[in-house]
């Protein structure tokens, strides 16, 4: 049974209809306020469309640190490479890429793992708090995920970050080749061993997830409104929002539009933020729902295999292009080969299914951008690349936690808007 607290009387705003929206909407309607959605591409249609469905608290690190620039050249020139860059569209995202790779340095690595480890030690309570109001608890798996290795150089170079991950709160246990294939008998005798994460948690459908969140906050009177944001502007009652069709007043506006952020952060606050589309692929696979219990990643070719409802879900890799380029989905298909080499039982091309692409949202130093302007009545939430499922609900319970003047449950200085001007 749906239900929400005693009705504040302000109106908020949230733009963008993605995973960090839905649930920022949801749980400001929970809290008793009225907010509308502004989404004109539908609940998730965008890049929560398609993800790999895992809930990656296990990931704490940035995407930039020392030990990626010396495989950087192996990665750009291989066709197979986890990584590519749309090298005609460098124009746009070569500045970018300098910022990025200026953070492969320890004190920046230290700076943002700190940051990412204390949003990902609450991500899962408030995924699961927020489900149980609504009555969604079902959505979410938390059986853990496996990391395999087929290389042992690769395998005993990994015992770093497992150390790493120690400091950093995160359980593990290491799986053995002979306990790999008692738990997960569809694996290759190619894989050597594992990494079990026993805290981390999946989803069978993340837009089906996305409806269902959209649902329960239409249930709760919230409002959807499919009009695209031209302009938000701040005033002295509160803020406007602008489409082409209409201006609407709200008390505060969330900005949570993901990959598409640029143009209207910078037109509120006149700060240009890095953000790069960071594009990964899927693959669907028609196969038995069981193949695999548990999300698989392979640290040797850096993708990862989901269970889901409709078969297995191939994901990963990333490309670096901007943001309206075509997708090319020899990138998808490129997951097909490399799930082969770590099930007994190869992907026929018959039983391939849909493929997809989405802009994830990425920022130089990976962290995204929870704020709030000085006056308080717009809020930002944008730019937490592959980390957006991961990190939805904690974001949304501290953007309630700002909406309503409250001090947050985290210190959101490492999140900063203004680190950018």
């Amino acid at each position: 049974m749906l239900s929400k607290k005693q009705a504040k009387g302000k109106r908020i705003a949230v733009v963008g209809g993605g995973i960090i929206g839905l649930c920022t909407g949801l749980k400001l309607q929970l809290e008793g306020y009225k907010a509308t959605i502004f989404e004109p591409s539908g609940a998730g249609g965008k890049c929560s469309k398609g993800n790999a469905g895992h809930f990656a608290t296990e990931q704490i690190f940035p995407l930039s640190n020392p030990g990626l620039i010396p495989q950087l050249p192996k990665m750009l020139l291989s066709p197979t490479s986890p990584v590519s860059v749309r090298f005609r569209d460098l124009p746009q995202t070569a500045g970018w890429m300098f910022r990025f790779l200026s953070k492969a340095r320890k004190k920046p690595t230290e700076h943002a793992t700190k940051a990412l480890t204390a949003l990902n030690h609450q991500a899962m309570s408030s995924w699961k708090k927020l489900l149980k109001e609504v009555g969604l608890t079902q959505l979410i798996s938390s059986q853990g995920s496996l990391l395999v290795f087929e290389d042992l150089k690769l395998f005993e170079q990994y015992q770093t970050t497992l150390q790493a991950l120690t400091r950093g709160g995160v359980k593990w246990e290491v799986w053995s080749q002979e306990k790999l294939s008692q738990q997960i008998p569809s694996l290759s005798s190619s894989v050597k061993h594992g990494v079990f994460f026993p805290d981390t948690s999946h989803t069978a459908e993340p837009y089906e997830m996305c409806l269902e969140l959209k649902s329960s906050f239409l249930c709760l009177g919230g409002e959807w409104c499919e009009e695209k944001v031209n302009r938000v502007e701040p005033n002295a009652e509160g803020c406007v929002v602008h489409t082409a069709q209409a201006t609407h007043h709200f008390d505060k506006v969330v900005m949570a539009t993901g990959a598409q952020s640029v143009a209207l952060i910078k037109q509120i606050t006149n700060i240009k933020v890095p953000l790069q589309a960071e594009r990964g692929y899927h693959l669907m696979v028609k196969s038995p729902q069981d193949i695999l219990p548990i999300p698989v990643s392979s640290a040797d070719r850096k993708f990862i295999m989901t269970p889901m409802k409709y078969g297995l879900r191939l994901a990963g890799t990333v490309e670096y292009a901007a943001l309206g380029s075509p997708a090319n989905m020899r990138r998808a298909s490129m997951l097909k080969h490399l799930a082969n080499g770590l099930l007994k039982q190869p992907v026929s091309d018959d039983s391939i299914g849909e493929k997809w692409m989405g802009n994830r949202p990425s920022l130089p130093d990976s962290l995204p951008v929870i704020d709030q302007n000085d006056e308080g009545n717009i809020l930002f939430a944008f730019g937490h690349q592959h980390l957006g499922l991961t990190q939805a609900a904690i974001t949304a319970d501290l953007m309630a936690q700002m909406v309503k003047g409250e001090k947050t449950q985290l210190d959101l200085s490492p999140y900063r808007l203004t680190r950018f001007s």
